[in-house]
Protein backbone atom coordinates (compact mmCIF):
# COMPACT_ATOMS: atom_id res chain seq x y z
CA UNK A 1 0.00 0.00 0.00
CA UNK A 2 1.36 3.18 -1.36
CA UNK A 3 -0.54 6.48 0.04
CA UNK A 4 0.67 9.90 -1.40
CA UNK A 5 0.07 13.45 0.85
CA UNK A 6 0.83 16.63 -0.42
CA UNK A 7 1.37 19.35 2.45
CA UNK A 8 0.63 23.04 1.16
CA UNK A 9 0.04 26.25 2.57
CA UNK A 10 2.30 29.76 2.63
CA UNK A 11 5.73 30.11 3.91
CA UNK A 12 6.01 29.48 7.48
CA UNK A 13 2.66 27.31 8.37
CA UNK A 14 4.10 24.60 10.12
CA UNK A 15 5.09 22.02 7.57
CA UNK A 16 8.48 21.24 8.51
CA UNK A 17 7.12 20.79 12.36
CA UNK A 18 4.04 18.60 11.01
CA UNK A 19 6.75 16.43 8.89
CA UNK A 20 8.87 15.57 11.89
CA UNK A 21 5.67 14.63 14.04
CA UNK A 22 4.40 12.31 10.80
CA UNK A 23 7.91 10.55 10.84
CA UNK A 24 8.15 9.75 15.00
CA UNK A 25 4.49 8.87 14.53
CA UNK A 26 3.78 6.88 12.11
CA UNK A 27 7.52 4.57 11.86
CA UNK A 28 6.57 3.25 14.66
CA UNK A 29 3.26 1.68 13.57
CA UNK A 30 5.59 -0.10 10.92
CA UNK A 31 4.77 2.68 8.17
CA UNK A 32 7.84 3.41 5.74
CA UNK A 33 7.67 6.94 5.72
CA UNK A 34 9.29 8.98 2.51
CA UNK A 35 9.34 12.90 2.58
CA UNK A 36 9.90 14.46 -0.67
CA UNK A 37 11.61 17.55 0.49
CA UNK A 38 10.93 20.96 -0.82
CA UNK A 39 12.80 21.90 -4.06
CA UNK A 40 12.73 25.20 -4.69
CA UNK A 41 14.17 25.81 -1.15
CA UNK A 42 17.24 22.94 -2.16
CA UNK A 43 17.75 25.64 -5.25
CA UNK A 44 17.49 28.61 -3.09
CA UNK A 45 20.20 27.49 -0.62
CA UNK A 46 22.63 26.17 -3.73
CA UNK A 47 22.89 29.89 -4.86
CA UNK A 48 19.79 29.23 -7.61
CA UNK A 49 17.14 32.52 -7.05
CA UNK A 50 14.68 34.16 -8.60
CA UNK A 51 15.18 37.62 -6.69
CA UNK A 52 18.17 39.13 -5.37
CA UNK A 53 21.63 39.07 -6.70
CA UNK A 54 22.71 37.42 -9.58
CA UNK A 55 18.92 36.04 -10.39
CA UNK A 56 17.54 33.92 -12.60
CA UNK A 57 14.10 34.46 -15.22
CA UNK A 58 11.33 33.46 -12.77
CA UNK A 59 10.11 31.13 -14.99
CA UNK A 60 13.08 29.27 -15.86
CA UNK A 61 13.89 29.03 -11.96
CA UNK A 62 10.09 27.20 -12.45
CA UNK A 63 11.26 25.12 -14.84
CA UNK A 64 14.25 23.73 -12.81
CA UNK A 65 11.72 22.98 -9.70
CA UNK A 66 9.15 20.75 -11.51
CA UNK A 67 11.49 19.15 -13.25
CA UNK A 68 13.63 18.00 -10.47
CA UNK A 69 10.24 17.62 -8.62
CA UNK A 70 8.87 15.43 -10.86
CA UNK A 71 11.92 13.48 -11.25
CA UNK A 72 12.17 13.15 -7.11
CA UNK A 73 8.42 12.12 -7.69
CA UNK A 74 9.11 9.51 -10.16
CA UNK A 75 11.95 8.09 -8.54
CA UNK A 76 10.69 7.77 -4.72
CA UNK A 77 7.25 6.44 -6.46
CA UNK A 78 9.40 3.46 -7.87
CA UNK A 79 11.28 3.13 -4.94
CA UNK A 80 7.81 2.31 -3.09
CA UNK A 81 7.39 -0.06 -5.21
CA UNK A 82 10.42 -1.81 -4.86
CA UNK A 83 9.78 -2.39 -0.80
CA UNK A 84 7.12 -5.21 -1.38
CA UNK A 85 3.38 -5.66 -1.80
CA UNK A 86 3.06 -5.95 1.96
CA UNK A 87 5.08 -2.74 2.78
CA UNK A 88 2.97 -0.16 4.24
CA UNK A 89 4.57 3.07 3.02
CA UNK A 90 3.11 6.82 3.35
CA UNK A 91 5.27 9.02 1.18
CA UNK A 92 4.59 12.88 2.38
CA UNK A 93 5.62 15.48 0.26
CA UNK A 94 6.57 19.50 1.21
CA UNK A 95 4.58 20.97 -1.64
CA UNK A 96 3.23 19.22 -4.55
CA UNK A 97 3.50 20.42 -8.29
CA UNK A 98 0.70 22.35 -8.15
CA UNK A 99 1.70 24.67 -5.89
CA UNK A 100 3.80 26.35 -8.41
CA UNK A 101 0.92 27.73 -9.61
CA UNK A 102 1.22 30.37 -6.64
CA UNK A 103 4.42 31.91 -7.86
CA UNK A 104 3.53 32.13 -11.70
CA UNK A 105 0.27 33.24 -13.96
CA UNK A 106 -1.62 30.66 -15.60
CA UNK A 107 0.42 31.36 -18.91
CA UNK A 108 3.74 31.17 -17.40
CA UNK A 109 2.74 27.42 -15.89
CA UNK A 110 1.70 26.56 -19.30
CA UNK A 111 4.82 27.51 -20.52
CA UNK A 112 6.57 25.81 -18.04
CA UNK A 113 4.94 22.50 -19.00
CA UNK A 114 5.22 22.91 -22.67
CA UNK A 115 9.16 22.66 -22.11
CA UNK A 116 8.91 19.71 -20.14
CA UNK A 117 7.32 18.32 -23.16
CA UNK A 118 3.65 17.61 -21.37
CA UNK A 119 6.01 15.00 -19.53
CA UNK A 120 2.14 14.53 -17.60
CA UNK A 121 -1.05 15.98 -18.29
CA UNK A 122 -2.86 18.65 -16.01
CA UNK A 123 -5.47 15.91 -14.56
CA UNK A 124 -2.62 13.54 -14.10
CA UNK A 125 -0.55 16.21 -11.95
CA UNK A 126 -3.48 16.81 -9.69
CA UNK A 127 -4.62 13.20 -9.01
CA UNK A 128 -1.41 11.51 -8.39
CA UNK A 129 -1.67 12.68 -4.62
CA UNK A 130 -3.99 11.14 -2.25
CA UNK A 131 -4.43 13.38 -0.02
CA UNK A 132 -3.84 17.52 0.04
CA UNK A 133 -3.18 19.46 3.15
CA UNK A 134 -3.58 23.10 3.18
CA UNK A 135 -2.08 24.53 6.52
CA UNK A 136 -3.16 28.32 7.03
CA UNK A 137 -1.07 30.31 8.79
CA UNK A 138 -1.23 33.40 11.23
CA UNK A 139 0.31 36.30 11.16
CA UNK A 140 1.49 36.92 14.61
CA UNK A 141 3.49 33.34 14.09
CA UNK A 142 5.50 34.05 11.33
CA UNK A 143 9.05 33.74 11.36
CA UNK A 144 12.19 33.72 8.70
CA UNK A 145 14.65 32.79 11.11
CA UNK A 146 14.21 29.05 10.71
CA UNK A 147 14.76 28.87 6.82
CA UNK A 148 17.40 31.13 5.25
CA UNK A 149 15.52 30.45 1.95
CA UNK A 150 12.50 32.26 2.89
CA UNK A 151 12.17 36.07 2.10
CA UNK A 152 8.71 37.07 2.15
CA UNK A 153 7.16 39.07 4.77
CA UNK A 154 4.62 38.29 6.69
CA UNK A 155 1.86 39.63 4.74
CA UNK A 156 3.05 38.43 1.68
CA UNK A 157 3.30 34.89 3.28
CA UNK A 158 -0.06 35.18 3.74
CA UNK A 159 -1.47 35.94 0.31
CA UNK A 160 0.66 33.25 -1.23
CA UNK A 161 -1.08 30.97 1.05
CA UNK A 162 -4.14 31.95 -0.51
CA UNK A 163 -3.47 31.94 -3.87
CA UNK A 164 -1.43 28.58 -3.24
CA UNK A 165 -4.51 26.76 -2.47
CA UNK A 166 -6.08 28.18 -5.90
CA UNK A 167 -3.82 26.02 -7.68
CA UNK A 168 -5.12 22.82 -5.74
CA UNK A 169 -8.71 23.70 -6.28
CA UNK A 170 -10.42 21.06 -8.16
CA UNK A 171 -8.65 18.12 -6.16
CA UNK A 172 -11.55 16.07 -4.44
CA UNK A 173 -9.69 15.41 -1.44
CA UNK A 174 -8.59 18.38 -0.16
CA UNK A 175 -8.41 19.03 3.79
CA UNK A 176 -8.05 22.95 5.32
CA UNK A 177 -6.59 23.23 8.19
CA UNK A 178 -7.02 26.58 9.83
CA UNK A 179 -4.92 28.58 12.25
CA UNK A 180 -4.95 27.21 15.96
CA UNK A 181 -4.01 28.52 19.43
CA UNK A 182 -1.39 26.06 19.68
CA UNK A 183 1.00 24.29 17.23
CA UNK A 184 -0.52 20.83 18.90
CA UNK A 185 -3.87 21.45 18.04
CA UNK A 186 -2.88 21.72 14.62
CA UNK A 187 -1.02 18.63 14.44
CA UNK A 188 -3.72 16.82 15.96
CA UNK A 189 -5.67 17.67 13.64
CA UNK A 190 -3.62 16.79 10.38
CA UNK A 191 -2.96 13.18 11.93
CA UNK A 192 -6.37 12.43 12.30
CA UNK A 193 -6.58 13.28 8.21
CA UNK A 194 -3.87 11.07 7.78
CA UNK A 195 -5.50 8.29 9.58
CA UNK A 196 -8.85 8.75 7.45
CA UNK A 197 -6.61 8.70 4.54
CA UNK A 198 -4.26 5.63 5.59
CA UNK A 199 -8.00 3.79 6.95
CA UNK A 200 -9.64 4.56 3.23
CA UNK A 201 -11.69 6.48 4.70
CA UNK A 202 -13.68 9.50 3.67
CA UNK A 203 -11.37 12.73 4.52
CA UNK A 204 -14.51 14.74 5.30
CA UNK A 205 -17.87 14.66 5.94
CA UNK A 206 -20.01 16.15 2.70
CA UNK A 207 -22.73 18.07 3.13
CA UNK A 208 -24.88 18.63 -0.21
CA UNK A 209 -27.63 21.76 -0.83
CA UNK A 210 -30.12 22.86 -3.51
CA UNK A 211 -29.18 25.96 -4.60
CA UNK A 212 -31.36 28.49 -6.26
CA UNK A 213 -29.05 29.40 -9.49
CA UNK A 214 -31.41 32.83 -10.68
CA UNK A 215 -30.69 34.41 -7.19
CA UNK A 216 -27.10 32.95 -6.90
CA UNK A 217 -23.92 35.33 -7.99
CA UNK A 218 -23.19 32.08 -10.09
CA UNK A 219 -20.90 35.00 -12.39
CA UNK A 220 -18.87 35.97 -9.22
CA UNK A 221 -18.39 32.33 -8.09
CA UNK A 222 -17.02 31.42 -11.49
CA UNK A 223 -14.91 34.70 -11.74
CA UNK A 224 -13.14 32.79 -8.29
CA UNK A 225 -13.24 29.30 -9.25
CA UNK A 226 -11.43 26.51 -11.07
CA UNK A 227 -13.98 25.15 -13.39
CA UNK A 228 -14.11 20.93 -14.30
CA UNK A 229 -16.20 19.63 -17.28
CA UNK A 230 -17.42 16.07 -16.13
CA UNK A 231 -19.46 13.80 -18.03
CA UNK A 232 -20.96 10.75 -16.11
CA UNK A 233 -21.68 7.62 -17.22
CA UNK A 234 -23.62 5.03 -15.58
CA UNK A 235 -23.28 1.24 -16.59
CA UNK A 236 -24.99 -2.36 -16.88
CA UNK A 237 -24.20 -3.65 -13.16
CA UNK A 238 -25.35 -6.39 -11.07
CA UNK A 239 -27.72 -5.82 -8.38
CA UNK A 240 -27.30 -3.78 -5.78
CA UNK A 241 -23.63 -2.74 -7.48
CA UNK A 242 -23.34 0.63 -9.30
CA UNK A 243 -20.46 1.27 -12.01
CA UNK A 244 -20.28 4.41 -13.12
CA UNK A 245 -17.33 6.08 -15.88
CA UNK A 246 -16.33 9.83 -15.99
CA UNK A 247 -14.86 12.30 -18.13
CA UNK A 248 -13.26 15.14 -16.60
CA UNK A 249 -11.57 18.08 -18.16
CA UNK A 250 -9.79 20.50 -16.37
CA UNK A 251 -7.23 23.32 -17.54
CA UNK A 252 -7.73 21.82 -20.82
CA UNK A 253 -6.65 18.23 -19.99
CA UNK A 254 -8.70 15.39 -19.81
CA UNK A 255 -8.62 12.52 -17.90
CA UNK A 256 -11.15 8.94 -17.44
CA UNK A 257 -12.47 7.08 -14.46
CA UNK A 258 -14.07 3.74 -13.47
CA UNK A 259 -15.57 3.11 -10.21
CA UNK A 260 -17.80 0.85 -8.80
CA UNK A 261 -19.57 0.63 -5.19
CA UNK A 262 -21.36 -1.47 -3.82
CA UNK A 263 -24.66 -0.80 -2.31
CA UNK A 264 -25.67 -1.20 0.93
CA UNK A 265 -29.14 -2.24 2.43
CA UNK A 266 -29.18 1.57 4.30
CA UNK A 267 -28.86 2.63 0.40
CA UNK A 268 -25.32 4.16 0.95
CA UNK A 269 -22.67 2.97 -1.30
CA UNK A 270 -18.75 1.97 -0.48
CA UNK A 271 -16.59 1.80 -2.86
CA UNK A 272 -15.19 -0.73 -4.26
CA UNK A 273 -12.69 0.26 -6.95
CA UNK A 274 -11.85 4.00 -8.28
CA UNK A 275 -9.19 3.89 -11.32
CA UNK A 276 -8.15 6.38 -13.74
CA UNK A 277 -8.22 4.41 -17.30
CA UNK A 278 -7.24 5.50 -21.05
CA UNK A 279 -9.62 6.89 -23.35
CA UNK A 280 -9.51 3.28 -25.38
CA UNK A 281 -10.94 1.47 -21.82
CA UNK A 282 -13.44 4.47 -21.81
CA UNK A 283 -14.62 4.15 -25.06
CA UNK A 284 -14.86 0.25 -24.73
CA UNK A 285 -16.64 0.13 -21.39
CA UNK A 286 -19.09 3.07 -22.64
CA UNK A 287 -20.81 0.61 -24.74
CA UNK A 288 -22.03 -0.98 -21.94
CA UNK A 289 -23.83 1.97 -20.82
CA UNK A 290 -27.42 1.22 -18.81
CA UNK A 291 -29.80 3.09 -20.95
CA UNK A 292 -32.25 3.75 -18.41
CA UNK A 293 -29.91 6.85 -17.04
CA UNK A 294 -28.74 9.23 -19.86
CA UNK A 295 -25.01 11.08 -19.71
CA UNK A 296 -24.93 13.22 -16.86
CA UNK A 297 -23.09 16.62 -17.89
CA UNK A 298 -22.27 19.03 -15.79
CA UNK A 299 -19.90 21.98 -14.85
CA UNK A 300 -18.27 21.83 -11.48
CA UNK A 301 -16.90 25.36 -9.90
CA UNK A 302 -14.58 24.29 -7.42
CA UNK A 303 -13.31 27.30 -4.53
CA UNK A 304 -13.08 27.92 -1.31
CA UNK A 305 -13.94 30.72 1.21
CA UNK A 306 -12.83 31.11 4.86
CA UNK A 307 -11.35 27.70 5.24
CA UNK A 308 -14.31 25.63 3.37
CA UNK A 309 -13.94 23.95 0.52
CA UNK A 310 -17.02 23.89 -1.69
CA UNK A 311 -18.04 22.56 -5.09
CA UNK A 312 -20.98 23.56 -7.24
CA UNK A 313 -22.20 21.31 -9.70
CA UNK A 314 -24.54 22.96 -12.59
CA UNK A 315 -26.03 20.51 -14.32
CA UNK A 316 -27.22 20.80 -18.45
CA UNK A 317 -30.47 19.36 -17.68
CA UNK A 318 -30.88 21.48 -14.68
CA UNK A 319 -30.87 25.54 -15.42
CA UNK A 320 -32.87 26.32 -12.36
CA UNK A 321 -31.15 24.46 -9.90
CA UNK A 322 -27.56 23.55 -8.74
CA UNK A 323 -25.86 21.08 -6.05
CA UNK A 324 -23.87 22.81 -3.39
CA UNK A 325 -20.94 20.15 -2.27
CA UNK A 326 -19.49 21.04 0.95
CA UNK A 327 -16.52 18.93 2.24
CA UNK A 328 -16.17 19.34 6.31
CA UNK A 329 -14.93 17.58 9.56
CA UNK A 330 -17.14 15.36 11.21
CA UNK A 331 -18.44 17.83 13.60
CA UNK A 332 -17.30 21.33 11.87
CA UNK A 333 -20.20 24.12 11.71
CA UNK A 334 -20.92 25.18 7.83
CA UNK A 335 -21.09 28.37 7.22
CA UNK A 336 -22.36 29.26 3.29
CA UNK A 337 -21.66 32.34 1.90
CA UNK A 338 -24.34 35.17 1.34
CA UNK A 339 -23.81 35.37 -2.07
CA UNK A 340 -25.37 31.41 -2.64
CA UNK A 341 -28.90 30.98 -2.25
CA UNK A 342 -29.63 27.99 -0.77
CA UNK A 343 -33.12 25.88 -0.90
CA UNK A 344 -32.43 23.24 1.27
CA UNK A 345 -30.40 20.83 2.76
CA UNK A 346 -30.39 17.26 0.59
CA UNK A 347 -27.43 15.38 2.02
CA UNK A 348 -29.58 12.44 2.32
CA UNK A 349 -32.16 13.14 -0.42
CA UNK A 350 -32.14 10.14 -3.00
CA UNK A 351 -34.29 12.39 -5.27
CA UNK A 352 -30.82 15.17 -6.01
CA UNK A 353 -28.56 11.59 -6.32
CA UNK A 354 -26.73 12.19 -8.88
CA UNK A 355 -28.29 8.72 -10.69
CA UNK A 356 -31.72 9.56 -9.83
CA UNK A 357 -30.81 13.14 -11.72
CA UNK A 358 -29.60 10.67 -14.66
CA UNK A 359 -33.02 8.56 -15.01
CA UNK A 360 -34.41 9.32 -18.07
CA UNK A 361 -38.50 8.84 -17.29
CA UNK A 362 -37.48 10.96 -14.02
CA UNK A 363 -38.57 14.39 -13.04
CA UNK A 364 -36.44 17.23 -14.14
CA UNK A 365 -35.98 19.30 -10.72
CA UNK A 366 -36.96 22.18 -10.64
CA UNK A 367 -37.70 25.24 -7.84
CA UNK A 368 -40.71 24.32 -5.51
Amino acid sequence: MVKRIVLTGGPGTGKTTVIDKIKTIYEPQGYRVIVIDETATYFILKGIRPFGENAIDLVDFQELVMRMQLAKEEIFDRAATMMGDNAKVLIVYDRGVLDNCAYISPEQFEEVMTRLNHVKSFSELMNQYDAVIDLVGRKDFYTTENNEARSEDADYALELGATTLKGWLGHNKIKIVLPKDTMDEKLNEVLNIINEVLAEKPVKRQDKYSVDLSSTDLDGIIRKSRGVIIEQTYLQSEENVEKRIRKVTMNNSTSFHFSVYKIMEDGSRVIISDKTIDERVYNELMSFKDNKYDTIKKHRYCFSEEGTYFNLDVFENMPDIGILEINVSENEQVHIPSYISVMENVTNNKYYYNKNIAKIDGKELKKS
